[in-house]
């Protein structure tokens, strides 16, 4: 997939212990309302899409400019867990490109500050939160970890990648493949201003996309 990626500011890679996926606490006055939330995704793509987006879980890797806008609408059409992966922090220049970037948000953590949002949109689902940078090395064993979580909870996962460095998409290219993941790589198109050139295509079938290209090379 095409889409329009940031770059996160430079910080020597840390990576914090992963934390437990964690069921938001928030619920519903009057119940269970999961169903009037998301019954215009059931009239959109029919009576299955509900229950085959509540079974999900999305690993999104990456809560800048693309990844933020993402994991809202991932939010938004009801599925049942995400896994946000960033361990960068907001700041003011983000404000421009990133939902989450807000004056009351500056210096805070892009994946806390989307989890609070999450529970907000919707209650039920089950957010994990994992504030470390995912390098080329650490790619397989993340998502096996979560390919364990997954398939213990009889969940579908799947993988949208939204990082900026080509060698960590085709790590976790290569990784989603062997656990048979669904997987959507995001490209760059930094500077670019038209939306309606943004294209989804098999990765082997990429053109005008350095990254991508890159990304196919390794």
């Amino acid at each position: 997939a095409l889409l329009t990626t940031t770059t996160p500011r430079l910080r020597h890679p840390r990576l914090s212990a992963p934390r437990a996926s964690v069921k938001n606490t928030a619920s519903d006055a009057f119940g269970d309302f999961y169903a009037l939330r998301f019954d215009g995704v059931r009239r959109l793509y029919g009576e299955a899409a509900p229950e085959r987006l509540r079974s999900s879980r999305v690993v999104v890797v990456g809560l800048g400019g693309v990844g933020s806008w993402a994991v809202e609408a991932l939010a938004r059409s009801g599925v049942g867990a995400l896994v946000l992966v960033d361990l960068d922090e907001l700041c003011i220049s983000n404000t421009n490109r990133q939902i989450h970037a807000l004056a009351s948000t500056v210096g805070r953590s892009k994946a806390r500050e989307l989890e609070r949002r999450v529970a907000e949109i919707n209650p039920d689902c089950a957010v994990s939160v994992r504030e470390q940078w995912v390098l080329a090395g650490d790619a397989s064993s993340l998502l096996a970890e979560e390919a364990a979580v997954a398939a213990e909870r009889g969940e579908t996962l799947a993988l949208l990648d939204a990082v900026d460095g080509y060698r960590e998409k085709a790590a976790m290219a290569v990784a989603a493949i062997e656990l048979g993941l669904h997987v959507v790589l995001c490209g760059a198109a930094g500077g670019r201003s038209d939306p309606t050139l943004v294209r989804v295509a098999d990765l082997v079938d990429v053109a005008e996309d350095g990254l991508l290209r890159s990304v196919r090379r390794e």
